[in-house]
């Protein structure tokens, strides 16, 4: 079975950036929005996913449609061996972008609907080949007040919450965060572990520390490392 890690986070806190780490010969990147990635040498590195004679190339690829999405990893997980890790970055948007498809529908069946989607994606994610580490970047959202703060992963409401919880799916769900020193500079962290008021999480004795450098190669390393129980 795949690893899979979860990352979230408010806009400009440095999700995408992490992946400036990985290494784009065995990487794998599905964005859910059209806009290029925050990565130096991003269109050097990343070549759209071409089929010819039934041979896959390339290591990038649009879409925000559940079902082109999934065609797609699972090409990656049977054809494409030399990937090692699959990233679907902005993965709310493949919510937002169903919703909105589907906007004019009355009834609440089609948030349901949703929720099957979603969480039968993150399901067949998890059964992919054992050497594959599919990271599933999103947004998060406060679903409690400014005064009573609960941060969770961006979803399309309080319908879709009561039939799955998204979060819970995820053993490994880091938030990304811009934190203000005392010069204030800004230094842009993973957190490892809740606050309290967060969904935040990783397996005890994965981390030692609360906050991380935003390097994705070496969370993925340090997590396969545990796992694997190598010192």
């Amino acid at each position: 079975m795949s690893q899979i890690i979860g990352i979230g986070g408010f806009s400009n806190c440095g999700k995408s950036s992490s992946l400036a780490t990985l290494n784009s010969e065995e990487t794998f990147i599905i964005s859910c929005t059209p806009k290029q990635l925050t990565i130096p040498g991003f269109r050097k590195k990343y070549k759209k996913l071409q089929i010819e004679g039934g041979k896959p190339s390339g290591n990038w690829y649009f879409s925000n449609d559940f079902n082109q999405v999934s065609k797609i990893v699972k090409i990656v997980d049977k054809s494409m061996p030399h990937i090692k890790t699959l990233v679907i970055d902005d993965a709310n948007y493949l919510l937002t972008q169903e919703l909105m498809t589907r906007a004019l529908e009355k009834g609440y069946d089609k948030h349901t609907e949703l929720a099957k989607h979603y969480y039968d994606f993150i399901i067949e994610a998890m059964t992919m080949r054992d050497d594959l580490t599919m990271v599933f970047i999103s947004h998060i959202v406060n679903d409690g007040t400014d005064i009573d703060p609960k941060y969770k992963l961006f979803t399309t409401g309080k319908l879709l919450d009561r039939s799955v919880n998204v979060d819970g799916l995820f053993n490994y769900l880091l938030y990304a965060e811009k934190l203000i020193q005392a010069d204030d500079t800004i230094e842009y962290k993973f957190r490892t572990r809740t606050l309290g008021a967060d969904t935040c999480r990783s397996t005890k004795g994965c981390f030692t520390d609360l906050y991380i450098d935003q390097d994705m190669q070496a969370v993925i390393d340090t997590i396969n490392k545990f796992e694997n129980g190598e010192e």
